[in-house]
């Protein structure tokens, strides 16, 4: 079972290969890929599967903690999918947005 942040159930139908480094973009692709042919997953709200491979991942906390945690909170308020509500602080936006 997939173990993923509540924000990230907005970036996985998004991602389009770019990442942080080939690691994190293998192990993102993969994750994307039982996501979508419907693996079960929890939703968690703390470093999750993706989290693993990303390099602001320090001692099992994210760097920007502060700013995950309030894209996942918006992600429950709004739903999945409202990205211009939820994270348009996010270093990825202006390209999930196309």
């Amino acid at each position: 079972m997939l173990r993923l942040r509540a924000h990230h159930l907005n970036c996985l139908p998004r991602f389009n290969g770019r990442g942080y480094s080939e690691e994190f973009c293998k192990n993102m692709q993969s994750i994307k890929e039982r996501f979508m042919s419907g693996e079960a997953y929890e939703v968690i709200f703390d470093a999750d599967d993706i989290c693993s491979f990303c390099p602001n991942l320090i001692d099992g906390v994210c760097r920007d903690n502060e700013k995950v945690c309030r894209f996942d909170k918006l992600t429950v308020v709004f739903g999945a999918g409202n990205i211009s509500r939820i994270c348009p602080d996010c270093q990825w936006y202006d390209i999930c947005k196309k």
